[in-house]
C-alpha cells in the first residue's frame, strides 16, 4: 500500500533500528478495533453477544445510580463528553443525598462500579485476545494504554507501582513477556487508581509534574537516564496514538504533550522524538461537534510539531496502520 507524508515517516521509524523503542499509545479505539477483527474472523452462523464499550459502561453506571440528566446526555457523536458526565453525576448524587456525603464519596462508588463492570467483562477479553495478541508479538519495549482494563494482560497479570517517589505516584504497570504497560489513568485491579472526572485529573497533572520534575533533574546533556514512569518514556521515546479521541479534555495528555514539547525544543529537530496521531476526518454526515473536534486536534498537532495520520474509514485506516508499523494481517 503506498503511503504519504506522516504515514512514511511512521514506516521509517517502525522499521528502522530502535523500531522497539516507538511507543503504542492506546485508547478504548483499540479495542473496539480488537473486537471487530473478531466478528469479521467469525464463521457464518456464529453470534456475538455486545461487548462492554465504553459508552455502554458509562450508561450502565448512570442507571445504577438512577442519574437521569446524565442518561439522557450520552450520545456517541458527541466528543469530550466523559469528564462532564462524570461530575454531573457526581453533582446529582450529592445535591439528592439527605445525608452528609460528599461528591468524592459518590465518585469513589462510581469508580468501583466502572471497576466491577471491566472485571466481569471476561467476553471482550476473549474475543480480543488474538488481535491483542498479534499486536504485542510486534515486540514493543512499553505501551501505554489510557484504558482501565486487562484486554492486554495474561491472567496472572496486575499492575503495581514499579518505582518509589514521584515516578510511583504518576503510575502503575505490569511487565508482559518483555512490554511494559503502563496505566497512566488507573488499572480496575485498583478502583482508587482509575482517573475520571475532573478532580481526579487534577491530582493526576500534580502527580505527572513531580514525574516530569524528577526525570528532569537526572537528564543530563549526553547521557542515558532510566525510564522510570510513563512521563519520563512519553518524554523520550517516539509515540504513535491509537484510538483516542484526543478531544481537549483529554488534559492529562495535553498536559503532558505540551511538556514535552518544551523539554524537547532545544534539540535539534533531528534529535526530536517524533509523535503521530491516527484520526478518522469525520464524514460530512457527521455532526459539527465531531467536525469542530478534528480541526481542533489538527490545529494543536500543527502548533506541537505533531504529525496526523489522517484518514477517512477506519477500514482503510488500519490498513494502512498495520502497513506501517509492519504488522501482518
Amino acid at each position: 500500500m503506498k503511503l504519504t507524508n506522516g504515514w512514511r515517516h511512521l514506516e521509517r521509524v517502525a522499521g528502522g533500528p530502535s523500531a522497539r523503542a516507538l511507543v503504542p499509545v492506546l485508547g478504548s479505539g483499540f479495542v473496539t478495533q480488537a473486537v471487530m477483527a473478531a466478528r469479521l474472523s467469525a464463521k457464518p452462523g456464529d453470534s456475538f453477544p455486545a461487548p462492554v464499550d465504553w459508552l455502554s459502561l458509562l450508561r450502565g453506571v448512570a442507571k445504577e445510580f438512577d442519574c437521569a440528566r446524565a442518561i439522557s446526555h450520552i450520545e456517541v457523536d458527541v466528543p469530550g463528553q466523559t469528564t462532564l458526565l462524570w461530575d454531573a453525576m457526581a453533582v446529582e448524587l450529592t445535591a439528592r443525598s439527605s445525608g452528609i456525603q460528599q461528591a468524592h464519596a459518590y465518585e469513589s462508588k462510581m469508580r468501583r462500579s466502572v471497576a466491577r463492570r471491566l472485571r466481569d467483562d471476561t467476553l471482550t477479553h476473549e474475543l480480543a485476545q488474538p488481535f491483542v495478541e498479534s499486536f504485542l508479538r510486534l515486540g514493543w519495549d512499553d505501551v501505554v494504554s489510557f484504558n482501565f482494563d486487562s484486554v492486554l494482560l495474561s491472567a496472572r497479570s496486575r499492575p503495581k507501582p514499579l518505582s518509589t517517589g514521584a515516578a510511583r505516584r504518576a503510575s502503575i504497570a505490569a511487565r508482559e513477556n518483555g512490554t511494559t504497560i503502563w496505566y497512566p489513568h488507573g488499572h480496575h485491579s485498583e478502583p482508587d487508581s482509575i482517573v475520571l472526572g475532573a478532580h481526579a485529573y487534577g491530582g493526576r497533572v500534580a502527580a505527572m509534574q513531580a514525574a516530569f520534575d524528577a526525570h528532569a533533574r537526572k537528564r543530563a546533556p549526553r547521557k542515558s537516564v532510566e525510564l522510570d514512569s510513563w512521563v519520563a518514556t512519553m518524554l523520550e521515546r517516539p509515540l504513535f496514538f491509537v484510538g483516542l479521541s484526543l478531544t481537549r479534555e483529554e488534559w492529562t495528555i495535553w498536559w503532558l504533550l505540551s511538556q514535552r514539547a518544551r523539554f524537547l525544543a532545544r534539540r535539534t529537530m533531528a534529535k526530536r522524538p517524533a509523535a503521530f496521531v491516527f484520526a478518522r476526518r469525520p464524514a460530512p454526515s457527521d455532526k459539527l461537534e465531531a467536525h469542530a473536534a478534528f480541526q481542533t486536534l489538527a490545529r494543536a498537532c500543527e502548533l506541537l510539531g505533531i504529525e496526523l495520520l489522517e484518514f477517512t474509514d477506519y477500514k482503510s485506516g488500519w490498513k494502512k496502520l498495520r502497513s506501517a508499523i509492519g504488522w501482518p494481517e
